[in-house]
């Protein structure tokens, strides 16, 4: 938790207000401070971990379990600050009179109330001179939450009592609003007044640099989109986010210094129709950037509303669009499409921090997917969207994205018209229908509701040179006596209840036209069961035939191909960091684990997936074409091929000979013990951190330990081989009875083989996640530090007991591992 945002507001060398710090013991202070800002309105504070965690309550709390109140979340404040009653100047951040109108204390009623928080729903109880009882705090957009009484004896209907109005002072001094601007003790002064703060100051922001462990790339060019595939329910799982889904228009932006462009996802470019979104963009700390995200206008109620969006784009009034962002595709020099998601999120959120309220990042709550899901439809919105916390922004549709809609909405096509009645204008209802895999429109139906009379006015308009005398459909449409056809070439999205058995619609409803797609792509959309797209089973899958299934790969556990294939594609999402666009060392087994042999070529047998990198040899200076993939088909295909183990360099095919990973190999000796082995890992670490490298640390499957070092990519292959034999060389002099450089096994006896020599051109490592062609198909596992024990089995997962660890992790132990910048101090070797 951190006060940076609140104290970046304020000035302490003018003002009294404390600066604060985050306290480490858990007292859980409850204030309510009454604040007649530019508005009046309730700062609702609890403390956690340290901190008020706040929140803006424009109506204040009710006692009456159906209302529910409003509560905008703010930043994190002191807490020393929960029992300030005073003055704020005007023109000050926050200016106006501060009251304490309660406080006390809350009980979390939550088992991890961070965690609680974190996941946007906080159950708790109040203990306090005016509010008591239990309560819940739920999120249900970015920063806004729903303040609710729960029923119990503190429970009061709101026409019987109003506690803002029946108690409206303070409960320290019992003054009211006025008197205390009347006999105020306090003033407060704040750095972020409100003069001189004009739009064209604040574009002048000091640019941000970023180092990311990632190759420098050049800046891109109309990226596709990522689509979601549409289910039937939210996956459930830390593994997956979810995201509210919002109604309005899927822009990609692009920044490259001062020049903005705004492109739809058809790749029109809409940048003249959103001026304030690009006078934002215009204003973030950033040089180069490629964002996603959807222009939205929200109602009264703070909801996108597709038909408000409709109207402010046609009439072309100053209307102040809002462009929710919820991924990061490229960002200073780097394309960041390769970082898992919430990476991307992480950086995504830290740009956004300070932006123009017209750019708001779309927040997220991990896991507890159903459960978002409901709040989001009784909340009367769209739907959620799902994501795969690890995955790689594909730019094409993907099972890596879901969406779940609270109900049945999607585009048609209109194919033609019935002419209007006498009072109305226009037209009467559209003739609806989609694309079928034939190139053929099928009529599905008519709309004759939820059109405005500008909406009516407009399409009329827009249908008029659209005319023509034939048929677009491949039917007669039932029902319909005198109808206009047009050509198709509008598209219309409509809600409707549910389709009929003859593939019409039930109930339809017209939400507005869709400007951003082309009609020959509007087919009718299949929603997919989770419970397949979680098998991994569907016309989506990478295409790679699996040859004799049955073959048993580890007979002693009943292991056959086609489990270790289930096993790839089921840790896809995990291992792809490490592997993708890396040239691969491979273990083919085709019979069993016990006989094996090494590939490194691609034969003519390409099962599909599988690209090669020209590399010159230089033991022999000849070229040789090295195996490497991108994405799932590849790893898919290695499956197909009997790999049991997949080994990749410390560079990528883009940087060849400039490694950005670094690898110590801890190989002991049979005499030495698993605690031995393990208490010399934290030693090896902590002298690199002396050095001001952090590593990482993940279990090989067998008898050793890795430590791997992510650092910048500047270096050539032998800085580094010379930088970790001298390391290594170090380790050896300083415990000659511990370490050895010198992999000959009459030098090893009773020590440990920290071997550097992965750390040159054309070696590999076993990847993290990848299995070994071991008895009991173990698996090299990332793991924290504080989880290695003096067991090893404790940290010994296999192709079949991975998963049960990977549900219950909190976190990824390697997290940062794609974040952290280093560098090698090769002045000190």
């Amino acid at each position: 938790m951190s006060l940076d945002r609140y104290q970046k507001k304020r000035d302490f060398h003018k003002t009294p207000e404390p600066k604060g710090r985050v306290h480490r013991k858990h007292r859980f202070l409850y204030i309510i401070q009454k604040h007649a800002a530019s508005h009046l309105h309730y700062d609702f504070r609890l403390e956690l971990d340290g901190v008020l965690k706040s929140w803006a309550v424009p109506k204040g709390p009710c006692l009456d379990p159906a209302v529910k109140r409003l509560a905008v979340q703010v930043e994190d404040h002191p807490v020393e600050y929960g029992s300030f009653e005073g003055i704020i100047p005007k023109g000050e951040y926050g200016g106006g009179t501060v009251m304490l109108w309660d406080k006390g204390k809350w009980k979390p009623l939550d088992d991890d109330p961070a965690k609680a928080y974190e996941k946007g729903h906080l159950h708790f109880e109040l203990q306090a001179e005016k509010l008591n009882g239990q309560w819940d705090l739920i999120r249900f957009k970015e920063k806004q939450w729903f303040l609710i009484k729960h029923r119990d004896k503190d429970a009061r209907p709101l026409d019987e009592y109003d506690i803002t109005k029946e108690e409206p002072n303070s409960v320290v001094s019992q003054q009211s609003l006025d008197e205390i601007a009347q006999n105020y003790q306090s003033i407060w002064h704040s750095k972020e007044s409100t003069q001189n703060n004009s739009p064209v100051k604040s574009a002048k922001k000091k640019q941000k640099k970023y180092k990311l462990a990632l190759p420098v790339s050049p800046f891109l060019q109309n990226c596709p989109v990522e689509l979601a595939t549409l289910t039937n329910k939210a996956p459930i799982g830390d593994d997956w986010l979810h995201e509210l889904k919002f109604d309005g228009y899927r822009i990609i932006a692009y920044k490259r210094h001062s020049q903005i462009q705004l492109l739809s996802r058809n790749q029109l470019d809409w940048t003249r129709k959103f001026p304030n979104v690009v006078d934002a963009l215009k204003s973030l700390p950033v040089d180069n950037i490629i964002v996603d995200g959807e222009i939205t206008v929200l109602d009264e109620n703070s909801r996108s509303s597709f038909q408000l969006l409709q109207n402010a784009m046609s009439n072309g009034a100053q209307t102040h669009f809002t462009y929710y962002l919820f991924d990061l595709l490229y960002l200073d020099q780097y394309d960041t499409r390769s970082l898992p998601l919430l990476e991307r999120k992480k950086l995504l959120a830290a740009l956004l921090e300070d932006a123009e309220e017209s750019l708001r990042y779309s927040d997220h709550i991990l896991g507890d997917g159903e459960n978002v899901f409901k709040q989001s439809c009784d909340f009367n919105l769209e739907g959620i969207i799902s994501k795969d916390i690890h995955s790689s922004y594909q730019g094409k549709r993907s099972r890596k994205w879901l969406k779940i809609k609270c109900s049945k909405r999607q585009e048609f096509i209109i194919g033609g018209f019935t002419k209007s009645e006498k009072n109305r204008t226009g037209f009467r209802s559209l003739l609806l229908g989609v694309y079928d895999e034939n190139g053929q429109l099928n009529y599905c139906g008519k709309v004759g509701t939820g059109f405005t009379e500008a909406s009516l006015k407009s399409i009329a308009r827009q249908l008029e040179p659209l005319q023509m005398t034939n048929n677009p459909f491949n039917t007669n449409p039932p029902g319909v006596r005198s109808s206009t056809w047009v050509k198709p070439e509008l598209i219309a999205e409509v809600e409707f209840s549910e389709w009929t058995e003859d593939g019409h619609l039930r109930h339809p409803s017209f939400k507005g036209l869709r400007l951003d797609k082309m009609a020959k792509e509007i087919r009718n959309e299949e929603e997919i069961p989770l419970k397949k797209i979680t098998a991994g089973k569907g016309n989506n899958m990478p295409a790679i035939k699996l040859s004799n299934p049955d073959k048993m790969i580890y007979a002693e556990d009943s292991i056959c191909k086609k489990e270790l294939f289930d096993y790839y594609q089921a840790i896809c999402s995990y291992i792809l960091p490490y592997i993708r666009n890396r040239a691969l060392t491979l273990v083919r087994c085709p019979s069993d684990y016990k006989d094996c042999f090494y590939q490194k070529h691609l034969n003519q047998q390409n099962p599909g997936g599988l690209y090669t990198i020209e590399v010159e040899s230089k033991r022999t200076e000849n070229i040789e074409n090295c195996i490497y993939l991108k994405e799932e088909e590849g790893l898919l295909a290695l499956a197909q091929m009997g790999v049991l183990e997949i080994h990749p360099w410390g560079s990528t095919v883009e940087h060849l000979e400039q490694p950005d990973v670094l690898v110590f190999d801890l190989d002991p000796d049979p005499e030495v013990s698993w605690k031995v082995l393990v208490d010399a890992a934290y030693e090896i670490r902590e002298e690199l951190e002396q050095l001001k490298l952090s590593a990482f640390i993940k279990t090989t499957g067998g008898k050793g330990l890795h430590l791997v070092i992510p650092i910048q990519i500047k270096y050539d292959w032998e800085s580094v081989k010379e930088f970790t034999h001298v390391f290594v060389e170090y380790l050896e002099k300083k415990y000659p009875k511990k370490y050895t450089s010198n992999m000959a096994k009459s030098k090893r006896k009773g020590k440990i083989f920290v071997d550097y020599l992965r750390n040159q051109r054309q070696a590999t490592a076993i990847a993290p996640y990848s299995p070994r062609a071991r008895l009991h198909a173990p698996v090299a596992t990332p793991v924290h530090w504080d989880e290695l024990t003096d067991n090893q089995n404790d940290s010994f997962y296999t192709i079949r007991t991975i998963f049960k660890r990977l549900e219950q992790l909190k976190d990824d132990p390697w997290k940062e591992f794609w974040t952290i910048k280093q560098s090698l101090p090769l002045d000190k070797i």
